[in-house]
């Protein structure tokens, strides 16, 4: 009793005063979303007085307010709305979704800020587009999703790395990472993939993909340079602002997700089945060669255990991948504090045999209402993760040889050795044999922490510091065994002797700012925020290798178990820091006009003393015109013009200013191949953007349009230099190099009722990118290469007024062609006098890894309790270079190498211009015509030319296809559980594309050298998983 008197007595002498100054009442109601669901977290402002509240989990508030004032109801990624009180002590709010002009977004610095005043594009993926993620790596999710963003990945790998590119390459260099910063409740985030210690193909994770999805409740892709300047030189490629899950008062909430999926490769490529191992023509179990001998017929017929049909060992060669996820949330909290617990785990067995990944994660959120003027935010997440990596490319390469005619499943004899294809199964190197035993295991443990305290001095004065904290060590351990010492024993030749590489990983960012904000309403017209900060980040990198081989215990892997004089080891340490300030103006008037301008200054240590200071300025404008007329007789509803102009500053790597030294492995130290730039100055992109948004017929549709036009100048490159320099390259500032593009994107709800609902929304980019110019006396940059059989090896070069991407490599000779950078299609192909087509040695341009334009259409279909959504999306006007098909047609797997005991007359002219008639034998060994033809066309001539390797690789896929179904409310009216939801996600379920090899989408890896090259990457998969989430 006397307990309860003190709380009545406390409330009453919170309330009087308010009651007696300004006569207020208790408000009090609901928030739902359009399909009844309560939205939590939602913030209810009183825009005249700046006094909030907040909803609890079941959408639900209380505020104190007075007769005549405005509540305003926002929640990221839904358009706000302002109701008068007139009366009411009850105020019931339906939010919408969409892209309408008072959607709450996310914005630079996680602050929330209206759709409408903002200068600029931007896209915001809400938590349900990310609650169905079927893929390891959060950045997939967002396939499809946003205008200006391509997500490659290298593949469907377990925990695969994945890459985001926002409106294009900008750098010249081909180390830069080109990816944009990441952003996780306030504080910046790594996202590095390292792929040393052995990692180079074996489908690593980029560190982004440690986050859990089912944490997120939204991202905010941030594109040009207005929308990134206060990030400064960390964001010089765009950002990503994620915001993670918090709670809400109201009680205990309890969430269990679990979803279970299955996998298998959706694209394979073709193989011929008519020829099996041999060579010229010849049945020959023994041979290396495994598919240049007789028919399948003729080897039966010789050999009766030979099977009646061969295998295709890309189908033959993998198995059906698997994968679980659990998710256990916990959230509660009062008027005071709130928190939200999180685990989640994740176990995933790939396609490929022997390849798995894990991730365990746990993550607390807090916040605590210490003081009437302090806010206390803290959050912590960690993560455990790894697997075992399979070298994807050198298995896929690795069934290239083997014999179709054995499986290759069928890898070990019975004492466990290798089971090879020929004689008898001693010898010859088994690809799954490899997988198992030449093992790469990584193991990382991370940590992610934040902690914010804000004091509003006044209502219109806060001040914020928060200091954050990204450390994880990664070991990576690298083994194959040592032969058994059986007798007779295959041993897998990349094992060797055996061997055991270490490495230990260490990286560690500290950051920390400062901001004070101010906001001023002069009056009901004309409305300002002023901020100013500063920050920190220090940044640590350790890096420590160890190796050696020759084990003498054959399986024992151990640094202590190998022989002392193949020890070996290097190391790597880095350190950097950048110091920056900044301030922004926001200018509001009539709720019409917006004009934000900013500045920041940057001090980075990795950029000479002279130059580390740089400044770079920001100004957008945001001009909603139907506040003031309506154009076209009322048909829209909101009309916004847009306007941004930025330039952006960026530094360089650690340690370029100065000519490094490096010990030897007798203790000496050698000069490095780089020579150092003691006078580099920082990077500078301008960039240009403007654009509208429209909204129309009611919220039925909506419309996006920006142009922008990108220039980055200075450009710090390693360039190539004379070899009598004593070094092969230079770092200077170097090129420049420019982007622009169009993003469109469409919005259309042609069913907008009580019970039903169903969008469809469009995006499309393109984007035009060139190389300006590159420094004087440097005719290009070499980004890097695929390998391909005699001379057809396909290169990635920057040279001056030429698109970034183009692709080089070996041509068809044309007869009388014109000088040029491409080959001369228009003129006949040039017939030796041998026969056969003539091969142009000069490197010319045969492709571009860029697309033209890339582009999605996602609708979403809901009915009562039930939904289903569909994402389709195409990238067009690309091509790439296959690799696979180069070592198919090399060893006589490719469908089209079937014609080889065909004679034929090649189309073409020959060099005198008249046309071809020479009769030719395409097979190998003497043809019908006594002549000797020796290893044939396709070894001699067709492998040789990287033209027939450089594929289109144009694609439409469905995406995702998802089916959910929530229990209705009278179900669970009697048990405590207020929500169930069951759902089924299809994903890469249908592919439409004229690449011949795996899916396009994957790339060898995730750097700059690597677009265009699908080489033997790990192959995507097409995936079904089901799930169940269920709310106590």
């Amino acid at each position: 009793m006397d307990q309860l008197t003190t709380r009545f007595s406390l409330f009453i002498f919170l309330v009087l005063p308010f009651v007696l100054s300004a006569q207020d009442r208790q408000i009090q109601g609901q928030l739902t979303d359009e399909d009844g669901l309560p939205l939590i977290a939602a913030n209810i402002l009183v825009v005249e007085t700046g006094n909030g509240a907040v909803t609890d989990f079941n959408g639900k508030y209380s505020i104190m307010a007075s007769e005549g004032q405005t509540l305003r109801f926002s929640y990221v990624g839904y358009q706000s709305k302002d109701v008068e009180i007139k009366g009411q002590t009850e105020i019931n709010v339906v939010l919408s979704e969409g892209n309408q002009l008072d959607e709450i977004v996310v914005t630079a610095l996680g602050r929330s800020k209206r759709n409408r005043g903002l200068g600029y594009a931007i896209d915001e993926i809400k938590s349900k587009d990310l609650e169905l993620a079927v893929d390891d790596n959060l950045l997939n999710s967002l396939q499809g999703k946003a205008t200006g963003v391509m997500i490659s990945g290298s593949g469907g790998g377990p925990g695969e790395s994945a890459r985001i590119i926002i409106r294009g390459i900008n750098s010249l260099d081909p180390n830069a990472d080109n990816q944009p910063l990441f952003v996780v409740d306030g504080v910046p985030i790594d996202n590095s993939t390292y792929t040393v210690g052995g990692g180079s193909s074996r489908t690593m994770s980029n560190r982004v993909g440690d986050l859990n999805p089912d944490d997120i409740e939204s991202m905010s892709i941030l594109k040009g340079g207005a929308a990134t300047a206060l990030y400064g030189v960390r964001a010089a490629n765009g950002a990503v602002i994620i915001s993670t899950k918090k709670g809400v008062g109201g009680g205990l909430k309890v969430d269990l997700t679990s979803s279970f999926g299955f996998e298998n490769i959706n694209k394979y490529p073709e193989t011929q089945d008519k020829f099996t191992q041999g060579y010229n023509g010849v049945y020959d179990p023994n041979s290396f060669w495994p598919s240049w001998g007789s028919t399948v017929e003729e080897a039966r017929a010789q050999d009766p255990s030979h099977p009646e049909e061969i295998y295709n060992n890309y189908k033959n060669g993998y198995q059906q991948g698997h994968k679980w996820r659990h998710t256990l949330a916990m959230s509660g909290g009062d008027d005071k504090s709130t928190f939200r617990l999180s685990l989640s785990n994740l176990d995933h067995v790939g396609v490929v045999p022997f390849s798995n990944y894990g991730n365990l994660s746990a993550r607390f959120n807090g916040t605590m209402q210490a003081t009437e003027k302090i806010k206390l935010t803290a959050g912590i997440n960690y993560v455990n993760s790894g697997g075992d990596r399979v070298n994807a490319d050198r298995y896929n390469e690795s069934l290239t040889y083997w014999a179709p005619r054995r499986d290759v499943l069928d890898f070990e004899f019975p004492d466990g050795t290798m089971k090879g294809y020929r004689n008898d199964g001693k010898r010859g190197n088994n690809p799954t044999y490899g997988a198992k035993t030449n093992k790469f295991t990584d193991d990382v443990d991370r940590y992610i922490g934040n902690f914010t305290i804000q004091y509003d001095v006044t209502d219109w004065f806060n001040i914020r510091y928060q200091a954050g904290l990204d450390q994880y060590s990664d070991f990576r351990f690298l083994r194959a065994p040592a032969p058994t010492g059986i007798e007779g024993e295959n041993v897998h030749e990349d094992n060797g002797l055996g061997f055991v590489t270490e490495t230990r990983i260490r990286n560690r960012d500290i950051n920390s700012n400062l901001i004070l904000n101010f906001n001023r309403q002069f009056s009901e017209k004309f409305n300002s925020n002023f901020l100013i900060g500063h920050d920190l980040l220090d940044q640590s990198y350790n890096r420590v290798t160890t190796g050696g081989s020759e084990l003498a215990v054959w399986d024992w892997f151990s640094l202590n178990n190998v022989n002392p004089k193949t020890l070996s080891s290097s190391s790597n340490l880095t350190n950097k820091r950048i110091v920056g300030a900044f301030g922004e103006l926001l200018l509001e008037y009539e709720n019409t006009y917006f004009l934000t301008v900013t500045g920041r200054n940057d001090w980075s240590s990795t950029l000479p003393v002279s130059n580390r200071s740089f400044f770079y300025p920001s100004a957008s404008l945001s001009y909603v015109f139907t506040e003031q007329f309506e154009p076209f007789n009322g048909f829209l509803d909101y009309g916004k013009l847009r306007l941004s102009y930025a330039t952006i500053g960026k530094d360089t790597d650690p340690y370029r200013l100065s000519t490094v030294y490096a010990t030897d492995d007798i203790g000496a130290f050698t000069r490095g191949n780089t020579k150092g730039a003691p006078d580099l100055s920082p990077e500078k992109t301008t960039t240009f953007e403007a654009g509208f948004n429209l909204e129309a017929l009611g919220g039925k549709a909506g419309l996006e349009f920006t142009f922008y036009n990108h220039l980055s100048e200075d450009q710090i490159v390693p360039v190539p230099t004379s070899l009598a320099t004593g070094f092969s390259t230079f770092i200077l500032n170097a090129g420049s190099i420019r982007n622009r593009g169009v993003e469109i994107g469409l919005d259309l709800n042609p069913i907008i009722t009580e019970k039903a609902l169903w969008n469809i929304r469009l995006n499309f980019t393109s984007n035009n990118n060139e190389v300006i110019e590159i420094i004087e006396g440097v005719d290009e940059i070499f980004l890097g290469s695929s390998y391909g059989y005699s001379g057809a090896t396909a290169s990635l070069k920057l040279i001056p007024g030429q698109a970034y991407g183009n692709l080089y490599g070996t041509s068809y000779a044309r007869y009388n062609a014109k000088e040029g950078q491409t080959p001369d299609y228009s003129q006949p192909i040039l017939i030796g006098d041998d026969g056969f087509p003539v091969r142009n040695r000069e490197q010319l341009i045969l492709g571009n890894s860029q697309p033209k334009w890339f582009g999605s259409v996602s609708t979403r279909f809901a009915y009562a309790n039930f939904e289903i959504s569909a994402l389709f999306d195409t990238r067009q006007g690309v091509q790439k270079y296959n690799q696979q098909s180069n070592f198919m047609a090399a060893f006589g797997i490719s469908p089209f190498t079937e014609d080889r005991n065909e004679t034929v007359v090649f189309e073409g002219v020959t060099a005198d211009g008249s046309v071809n008639t020479q009769s030719v034998f395409k097979g190998q060994g003497v043809g019908p015509d006594g002549e000797s033809y020796g290893a044939g066309f396709y070894r001699n001539v067709y492998r040789g030319i990287t033209e027939n390797f450089i594929e289109d690789a144009d694609w439409v896929r469905l995406r995702n296809l998802t089916l959910s179904y929530r229990l209705p409310q009278s179900v669970l009216a009697n048990i405590p559980v207020s929500n169930v939801r069951i759902s089924g996600v299809g994903h890469n379920l249908w592919l439409s594309t004229p690449f011949t090899g795996f899916d396009p989408e994957g790339n060898r890896g995730n750097g700059n050298a690597d677009d265009g090259f699908g080489g033997f990457t790990y192959p995507a998969v097409r995936s079904f998983t089901f799930s169940i989430n269920v709310t106590f």
